[in-house]
């Protein structure tokens, strides 16, 4: 029976999406790039013997503490959608958890889109100001993790610690820094502008949109005011506050499920204090989420690894645990979810594969 239930998962996976996507093999060889280039510096057998030391039974609560996170960051959503319907908790669960899903099988972040068409579809709502939503989400997330960097800062030797990844990367530490934190900054300031003025955004991207033929430039407009709705929420500023505030728990809980694995590892035995490890796990759930908010491979696969493992590495942890961890951690934040999205659309018998190649409205 077993056997005979995960052969239909197995088939439903590879039937929807991996074997007939070219979208997927570019995604897979990004990731191999990076991953080539960062166990280039490190023996293997060194990753496997850390790997082999390893006490797993931290896996199980760390499983929990993520999908906790992903409870506030439906919290979060909720809020975000209020002003176009009031969605309950129960039913907006399940889309979080297929766009997450998503997200680690589709490469450059397509998960966002199929999460707004799922959204859409289940709700009722346009996906178009559903997506504009999610793009709101994850400028939150950017500017909550630069929020852990600055308080992380005064206590670890930031300033080491950007140029050494900077080395790394091969890019000077000017350049590091403003692709870490212009793009929100600018994204949040062109959103916030749209929210107080849509009549001012909708007749100037108007003057574009009418240089095309009328049958696209109708559809064009459409598209532009939903997603201008999706984005009225930002002109409350007490709703502002309290989405930021709602993103703090969902980091926090991702940063304690990035702790418990830690001492999987043994990974305190590198810094002086419990105290210590938690800021160093802090600014290693930053650098390594913000290294991956570039639209790049599945899952962020590669990225991922590159920045984790070398911030590890720079706050002093030996190269080959900061590997073997870091495996194991993007595993744990990949694999439970996956599956619960594979298992919620194969329950639903909802295919993938045209929540993937569809249209917003």
């Amino acid at each position: 029976m077993y056997y005979t239930f995960i052969s239909k998962i197995l088939t439903y996976i590879s039937g929807e999406f991996f074997l007939r996507s070219y979208r997927f093999w570019i995604g897979i060889i990004v990731s191999l790039l990076f991953i080539s280039i960062l166990f280039y510096r490190i023996d293997l057998g060194d990753i496997v013997d850390s790997l082999r030391n390893a006490d797993y039974i931290y896996i199980i609560p760390a499983i929990f503490l993520y999908f906790v996170s992903v409870g506030f960051r439906t919290l979060r959503w909720q809020l975000l959608l209020a002003h176009m319907k009031n969605i309950p908790l129960a039913r907006l669960y399940p889309v979080v958890i297929v766009g997450y899903m998503a997200n680690n099988l589709l490469p450059i972040r397509l998960g966002e889109l199929v999460r707004s068409y799922y959204l859409g579809q289940r709700e009722h709502i346009s996906k178009s100001a559903g997506l504009a939503t999610i793009l709101v989400e994850r400028v939150f997330d950017g500017l909550t993790l630069l929020f852990f960097l600055f308080l992380s800062s005064l206590a670890l030797p930031f300033r080491s610690i950007v140029q050494g990844l900077a080395n790394d990367a091969g890019v000077p530490t000017l350049t590091l820094v403003l692709a870490a934190t212009v793009p929100f900054m600018v994204v949040l300031t062109l959103f916030l502008t749209v929210a107080y003025l849509p009549n001012w955004a909708l007749r100037l991207t108007g003057c574009v949109v009418h240089m095309l033929p009328v049958r696209f430039g109708e559809a064009a407009m459409h598209l532009i005011e939903r997603f201008v709705e999706g984005l009225q929420l930002l002109r409350y500023p007490k709703k502002l506050a309290l989405v930021f505030v709602l993103s703090l728990p969902v980091w926090v809980m991702e940063a304690a499920m990035y702790y418990v694995i830690g001492h999987s590892f043994g990974i305190l035995d590198y810094f002086s204090s419990h105290w210590i490890m938690v800021i160093a796990i802090l600014v290693t759930t930053a650098i390594a989420n913000l290294g991956t908010s570039i639209p790049s491979s599945p899952g962020g696969v590669g990225p991922f690894e590159f920045f984790s493992i070398a911030t590890l590495v720079i706050l002093g942890v030996g190269a080959p645990v900061a590997a073997a961890y870091t495996v194991v951690l993007h595993a744990v934040l990949l694999i439970p979810v996956t599956l619960a999205g594979i298992l919620h659309l194969w329950k639903q018998n909802i295919s993938l594969r045209k929540l993937s190649n569809t249209e917003l409205e």
